[in-house]
């Protein structure tokens, strides 16, 4: 499983740097099953909101994070 997350950068930061910790707001988006899936619906979450009116500063981009489950205690 891979989770969708809209990173939005200042443009003062490369798209490789582009991470978590450097975006100036992230936006946890649905699950989905492959990388071409999160692509696919991370660009369709962005189309249907407002989240690609961003400033002349800013731009926004999708990463596909694998969901790490972890073992539950009994």
């Amino acid at each position: 499983m891979l989770q969708i997350m809209i990173l939005v950068c200042s443009v003062n930061v490369s798209p490789a740097d582009c991470q978590l910790e450097t975006a100036l707001d992230v936006i946890s988006g649905p699950q989905t099953q492959s990388v071409v899936a999160c692509g696919l619906q991370g660009q369709s979450l962005i189309a249907a909101t407002s989240i690609a009116r961003r400033g002349p500063d800013e731009y926004i981009k999708i990463k596909c994070s694998r969901v790490v489950k972890t073992a539950q205690k009994s």
